[in-house]
């Protein structure tokens, strides 16, 4: 059978036969994230993260457009009067020190199940302030939803029958709906859980490398994986970046992602080791990891790119809520191609000690006095 030849401009071939060294060069390798971890310290001490109501607590609602005349006067079309819009309800909020807006979003329903026949809303999500009480919450809402009502001329407030007392029983009441609070108590008990279940995640992961190649490949996956999260966690801090349950989910597929590209360095390393071994040559670290970096570096490569073009469009063109998730994946995207690569070798390469066999020489003089 014909054998095909590599062209001479092949880019593996450039990579593998390439004489850099990911292992000599880790301590340069380590500048990078050590400055985006100490930025992200620095604005966590001063600033602190940017949480959002699934863990400060808050309210969020959908409020209705009509965009046909039927209950108001004015009309607003929510693409070209969006910023009309989303001024109207700041102003609303920014009256009640207790609330703080957080997000504001353009989103399509089902006409059919709507009070309007329009089918156009605006999500809004604000914090409350923690220190309130349950019935103050419910009497902050309430007048946040009543002015919102008037505000966009649902309400006149002028009569009595528009009044704060009596709007609640008004038709036009649905026009501001599915009010949905988060208390903090609740939000208090989320942020533990999700800390659980990210060194769950971090734990499992130990275990299953140790098991699958050894400790020492299991521990430079660990402080390759807190590196993907801190460059994450930093970057979504300096970025001032809203922190939401999206976010926590994102971090875990994170781990997922990450680990993916290093258990395929760290399984072509066994390979190598088991030659090196079979053959009875010395074991050079260095060059074991080097190689195993050299030999997936265009698999490392198109993985990361294909990925992160989705995750970037996804950020670019997705509603705010799908941008608290994907921003942060597409950060962690990158840091985990950069551990996976320039990082996880060299730390291994430092680690690694290959067990000593033991000799069998004293049980075979043994068996030979015996014999005789």
């Amino acid at each position: 059978m014909a054998k095909f030849k590599k062209s001479r401009l092949s880019i593996d071939d450039r990579i593998e036969n390439s004489k850099f060294s990911y292992t000599k060069n880790l301590k340069w390798f380590l500048i990078a994230p050590i400055v985006i971890i100490f930025v992200g310290l620095i604005m966590f001490c001063t600033l602190g993260f940017n949480l959002g109501i699934d863990f400060t607590g808050g309210t969020f609602m959908k409020i209705y457009i009509d965009s046909e005349g039927t209950y108001t006067e004015q009309k607003y079309d929510i693409n070209r009067d969006f910023n009309t819009i989303e001024n109207k309800i700041r102003t609303v909020v920014s009256n009640h020190r207790e609330a703080n807006l957080s997000a504001v979003q353009k989103t399509t329903m089902n006409g059919d199940k709507l009070p309007i026949s329009s089918g156009n809303a605006v999500e809004i999500k604000f914090q409350v302030d923690s220190s309130l009480s349950a019935d103050e919450i419910t009497d902050l809402n309430n007048h946040i939803r009543y002015e919102l009502l008037v505000e966009f001329g649902f309400v006149n407030a002028d009569t009595e029958e528009g009044s704060f007392e009596n709007y609640t029983e008004l038709d036009v009441a649905e026009l501001v709906q599915n009010n949905e609070t988060t208390s903090p108590s609740a939000s208090a008990e989320l942020l533990m859980n999700s800390f659980i279940a990210l060194i769950v995640a971090v734990v499992l992961i130990l275990i299953y490398i140790a098991i699958r190649f050894e400790f020492t490949s299991g521990l430079a996956a660990i402080l390759a994986l807190f590196h993907d999260l801190l460059i994450t966690a930093a970057v979504v801090i300096i970025c001032r970046i809203q922190i939401n349950a999206a976010f926590i989910a994102a971090l875990i597929t994170i781990l997922g992602y990450s680990i993916n590209n290093t258990i395929i360095i760290f399984d072509r390393m066994r390979d190598h080791l088991k030659v090196l071994k079979q053959s009875g040559e010395k074991i050079d670290n260095n060059q074991i990891a080097n190689a195993a970096v050299k030999e997936t570096m265009m698999r490392s490569i198109l993985t990361m790119i294909t990925t992160f073009v989705m995750i970037f469009m996804i950020t670019v063109i997705g509603v705010a809520d799908i941008r608290e998730f994907a921003f942060p994946i597409m950060i962690g995207i990158l840091a985990g191609f950069y551990s996976s690569v320039f990082l996880t070798p060299g730390l291994w390469a430092i680690a690694y000690k290959p067990r000593k066999k033991k000799s069998k020489q004293p049980n075979a003089q043994k068996a030979k006095v015996v014999s005789k």
